[in-house]
C-alpha cells in the first residue's frame, strides 16, 4: 500500500510542470520546472500555481488515481500521463529525516524518498511538449504527508 501511495504521490509531480509554459500547445518552450506538491498519501494532491506563462492550480485529485495514470485538470487546460517509473532512494532531503548512527541508533518512523520518470501523452496547456518526458524526486512522510524533494523538469 505504501508503495503504491508513494507512485501516486511520484506521479503528481509531473503535472507541476504544466503550470509553467507558454507557448502553443504542443510545441516545446525547452526545460519546464516546478517544484510545488500538497497533498496526503489516503488523501488528495493539488499542485499549487507556478510561474510563466501558465499560472493555475490543479483540481485535487484523489491520491491513489495518479498511480496508474489518467488526467489532471489545471486552470490553464488538462494533462494526459502516463504511471511512472520509480527507484528508492535515501530521504536525506525529505522533511522528518533524522540522521542514524551507531553510537546513537535512530528507530522511529522515517521518511521516504522516490526518483521518478515517465511521459506525457497528451495536453491541452499551452508549452508542454506532447509527447514528452518528466522526472523529479517526491517525499512521503511517516504521517502520509506527500511533498517535492527535487523540482519536477519536462523536456
Amino acid at each position: 500500500m505504501r508503495r503504491a501511495i508513494l507512485l501516486a504521490a511520484a506521479v503528481a509531480l509531473p503535472l507541476a510542470g504544466v503550470l509553467v509554459g507558454a507557448g502553443p500547445a504542443g510545441a516545446s518552450t525547452g526545460k519546464t520546472t516546478c517544484t510545488g506538491l500538497t497533498g496526503t498519501a489516503t488523501g488528495t494532491v493539488q499542485i499549487p500555481g507556478g510561474s510563466g506563462g501558465v499560472r493555475g492550480n490543479s483540481t485535487p485529485v484523489p491520491t491513489t488515481t495518479l498511480a496508474t495514470g489518467g488526467t489532471i485538470t489545471f486552470s490553464a487546460g488538462t494533462v494526459d500521463f502516463a504511471s511512472p517509473t520509480l527507484a528508492s532512494a535515501k530521504a536525506t532531503k525529505c522533511p522528518g529525516y533524522v540522521k542514524s548512527s551507531k553510537k546513537k541508533p535512530y528507530t522511529g518512523p522515517e521518511p521516504s524518498l522516490f526518483k521518478y520518470s515517465g511521459t506525457v501523452s497528451a495536453s491541452t496547456v499551452s508549452g508542454l511538449k506532447v509527447p514528452g518526458k518528466f522526472k523529479g524526486e517526491a517525499c512521503s512522510s511517516a504521517s502520509g504527508t506527500i511533498s517535492a524533494a527535487k523540482a519536477l523538469t519536462f523536456d
